[in-house]
């Protein structure tokens, strides 16, 4: 074996790194890449023993030291690069976060507190954080429209890539494409799609009100009951059916193995590592069985199109659908499958994490609860039915729900984005191209350089207290821009219509010995808010 075969299999491993690996986006098919490499292995191994005519050991042993010396030069190469030479490193951040993002996954992976994390690291570095080799975490007032406005040329990150090939409106990475599933959605959204589904969520308000009325005053997880309600609302509205989980008290099947399946999300592991444990039979197990739990429901969605009053969500998406040829409708079958699987998480989740949230101010900050049941009886007569509509404007009850989304926003970590070749400048800081930026929302909320008092509950800031809130722009919970959340306005009509209708027909109150600890430190973040479970106990009003 000659120095210059060795020299050379450093060389092609330093020059893998410069000329390839360093450039573009390499996840989405990170066993092929393995593939490649054992079969190049493969081959010279074979051709040092038939054409070179060496012993099948001294071929092996070659080949096992070219292959160390190509890794060598290829890790050696990516390791003096991002130690050295990276233009991130002049961004702050955990020394080892220039190496790999593995050092971030080390903190929150263990309890799947990313957000905790982001805040922990955020008060120590400031607004720029360094989280990984090319990953940065922003919290600069600025950063909100710089990276998800309507001007900002910020795209969606290589995490959106996830369950790639299959791909929803929310996890197109391509705009064009975004762009005309969200205008099939929008229908979906109108304000008289919402007077629709305003009477279909009455009726599941009336019942979780009938089961707060059976509990007797007596300690309820409004964590699970919440959850159960959000799920069962989504069910309705996306598909004409809910999940029956209020009128059971049981969980569906299909809503535990989803949330099984989202904790690998809130393991922080770079993309290309999360396509290679989903690839994994058993590992994922989960994770396919609610893909296909979400395609037949569509499946039955579709046999019924037409055959109901009340318009729901998957109505709107099914009309262009039925509408194509066969070929036509067999390509975008895949992009509804994801847009079913999406209607049932990015609705159901976040709600319930609002509403939870929210009833815990409500029970542990003193006067709350008064001045949101003196506010909805001077809009709405007592003994009289609550419409959305006589509420929309209540700046108390709004307020209340804003706070809870600064404090405890739904996707509290916030999405991902990359950015535009030539880069971006946010407050003074320039940040390279195809850099992954996040705007993490929930240790957003709580910077004190961007809110006073930030940990205080003031509904007031977004009425009569201004001075509460300098940077509007910096309050985002469900996104702006061309990504924002299309489901927003129905979210709000959901949180303030069952808000409403409690507080005023029941006193509300922490069970004995709550202190919401278990609600505020262990619920998990993993993308969207695994809770934590918060006693709480409902009486009639007197």
């Amino acid at each position: 074996m000659s120095s210059a075969f060795l020299a050379s299999a450093t060389l092609a491993g330093v020059a893998s790194h410069l000329f390839f690996f360093k450039h573009g986006e390499r996840h989405l098919y990170p066993f092929r890449y393995l593939q490649s490499f054992l079969l190049a292995c493969i081959t010279i191994t074979v051709a040092q023993r038939y054409h070179a005519e060496l012993p099948v050991s001294t071929a092996v042993t070659n080949t096992t030291k070219y292959a160390s010396l190509y890794l060598f030069g290829l890790y050696g190469s990516l390791v003096v690069y991002r130690l050295f030479f990276n233009p991130l490193n002049k961004i702050s951040g955990p020394y080892w976060s220039r190496l790999s993002k593995f050092d971030f996954v080390s903190r929150a992976a263990p309890r799947l507190n990313s957000q905790q994390v982001l805040l922990d690291l955020h008060q120590q570095y400031g607004h720029f954080l360094r989280i990984g080799p090319n990953d940065v975490s922003i919290t600069h007032p600025d950063g909100v429209d710089a990276v998800l406005g309507n001007k900002s040329k910020c795209n969606k990150a290589p995490w959106y890539d996830l369950d790639y090939p299959l791909m929803s409106m929310h996890t197109s990475r391509d705009r064009a494409i975004h762009d005309r599933r969200r205008r099939i959605w929008s229908p979906a959204f109108s304000d008289r799609a919402l007077r629709g589904y305003e009477q279909r969520i009455r009726g599941y308000n009336d019942l979780l009100i009938k089961k707060l009325d059976e509990s007797n005053g007596q300690p309820l997880d409004m964590a699970q009951w919440f959850n159960w309600y959000s799920f069962d609302v989504m069910g309705e509205l996306g598909f004409g059916a809910s999940f029956d989980m209020l009128s059971s008290g049981e969980t569906h099947w299909a809503i535990k193995i989803l949330n099984a399946g989202m904790d690998p999300i809130g393991l922080c592991l770079p993309p290309w590592l999360l396509r290679v444990l989903i690839a994994i039979p058993g590992l994922s197990g989960d994770w396919w069985k609610f893909n296909d739990f979400a395609a037949s429901q569509l499946d039955k969605r579709i046999s019924v199109q037409g055959k109901n009053e009340n318009p729901d969500v998957t109505h709107f998406l099914l009309e262009p659908y039925l509408k194509n040829d066969q070929m036509t409708q067999k390509a975008q079958l895949p992009l509804l499958q994801a847009d079913t699987k999406l209607i049932i998480v990015a609705g159901s989740d976040t709600t319930a994490a609002t509403i939870v949230h929210l009833f815990y101010h409500i029970a542990a900050e003193p006067g709350l609860l008064g001045r949101l049941r003196e506010e909805i009886d001077s809009l709405v007569p007592l003994g009289k039915g609550i419409e959305h509509q006589q509420i929309q404007d209540a700046t108390v009850l709004i307020g209340a729900i804003n706070e809870t989304l600064r404090l405890h926003p739904p996707v509290p970590s916030g999405g991902f984005r990359k950015t535009p070749v030539e880069g971006v400048e946010i407050g003074g800081v320039y940040i390279p191209g195809n850099t992954v930026v996040q705007i993490p929302y929930g240790p957003m909320g709580r910077d004190p350089s961007i809110w006073p008092s930030p940990e205080a509950f003031v509904p007031e800031r977004y009425s009569t207290r201004p001075d509460l809130m300098p940077y509007p722009g910096a309050f985002a919970p469900f996104s702006i821009g061309p990504y924002g959340c299309i489901g927003k306005n129905l979210a709000y009509l959901e949180i303030r219509m069952l808000a409403a209708q409690i507080v005023r027909l029941f006193d509300v109150r922490l069970a004995d010995g709550e202190t919401g600890e278990e609600l505020l430190s262990g619920s998990k973040d993993h993308f969207t808010v695994g809770l934590g479970a918060l006693g709480m106990c409902f009486e009639r009003r007197k």
